[in-house]
């Protein structure tokens, strides 16, 4: 951490980032470094490559973000938050490999090889990269009192990157954090609502028509799901956020791992891994050019690869995972 913290002192010119349509963890953390920059007298500003879950847009009411127009600013450091590899970062990976900036990963995943990171904040024992990226502006500068946006944003990324403190990542130290920055006059319920109760109507409608597509494998020990845009289109469904069905899936009280393919609007296909236990998903899914966590997980396939070649590839990996699994 101290290589970043010296980085980040003699530079003047902070821009943020993350992997694409980025989650409550990877904005948290961008948001909780943005203010910490900013009380050091740096500039500072949040570039993302898409637009990010739509759940976590109430965070830009106190915390602006810009989204990618093809125009990769001028800085003195960049760095990128929740995201292991440069290719997560989409259009504006290829940019940023050709700019000379300086690079610091602030992460709590495996980190992918050979990404050219000058510096690294990174801890795979971390429930959550905001909360790491608290940790290190407070040790590292002694930042004890921010604006109260960076709390709550550290706050959103360990609750929704822990299942709000239900995952395994949830160690003790996750709920020690989650105490302390409750104890900053954050409004937690609030939160919650924010993030988990504002669905769509067309939800319900598009979790059906995933489920209809449902099929156990491997004795009921894995379950796979799929959806297309024409699934959803036939029911006038949404499958934005897809935590509720994973989590109804693992639920079932045979099944180690699950595995759920769906369609964008734009024709890409993504897949998400979730497991209970044992069974190791991060491998699962670097299998098919993504990663994660060993107990979720996910990838993008690349354009051209239609859902029904995408859900094959990812009925043999889950089996392939599962079999190699048993075998260890």
């Amino acid at each position: 951490m101290q290589q970043a913290a010296e980085l980040l002192r003699r530079s003047n010119k902070i821009l943020l980032s993350g992997h694409s349509r980025a989650d409550g963890d990877c904005l948290g953390a961008q948001i909780v470094l943005l203010h910490a920059a900013r009380a050091l007298g740096k500039q500072a500003e949040i570039l993302l490559p898409d637009p990010p879950d739509g759940r976590y847009g109430f965070l830009k009411a106190s915390t602006p973000w810009r989204v990618w127009e093809g125009h990769l600013p001028a800085a003195d450091l960049l760095i990128v938050c929740d995201c292991n590899q440069l290719s997560r970062l989409g259009a504006m990976a290829a940019p940023i490999q050709t700019s000379g900036m300086p690079r610091i990963a602030v992460d709590h995943h495996v980190l992918e090889p050979n990404q050219g990171w000058t510096a690294l904040v990174h801890d795979l024992q971390a429930s959550a990269s905001g909360t790491l990226a608290l940790r290190f502006v407070e040790e590292e500068f002694g930042l004890h009192e921010l604006p109260l946006a960076a709390y709550e944003a550290a706050f959103v990324a360990l609750m929704t990157d822990t299942g709000w403190l239900k995952y395994s990542n949830a160690i003790p130290e996750a709920w020690e954090a989650a105490s302390r920055l409750a104890r900053r006059g954050l409004d937690t319920a609030r939160l919650h609502a924010l993030i988990y109760s504002q669905a769509e109507a067309g939800r319900p409608a598009g979790i059906r028509a995933a489920l209809e597509h449902l099929e156990y494998l491997a004795e009921g020990r894995l379950a796979l799901a799929w959806v297309s845009v024409e699934d959803l289109e036939r029911v006038s469904g949404t499958l934005e956020d897809t935590d509720e069905l994973l989590d109804l899936l693992r639920a079932v009280g045979r099944v180690e791992g699950v595995g759920l393919v769906t369609e964008r609007g734009d024709g890409r296909v993504k897949a998400s891994f979730r497991s209970k236990t044992s069974l190791d998903v991060h491998r699962i899914a670097k299998q098919l050019g993504g990663g994660g966590h060993v107990r979720a997980s996910g990838t993008s396939f690349a354009p051209g690869v239609s859902i029904a070649q995408a859900v094959a590839q990812t009925r043999s990996a889950l089996l392939q995972g599962w079999s190699e699994q048993r075998l260890s």
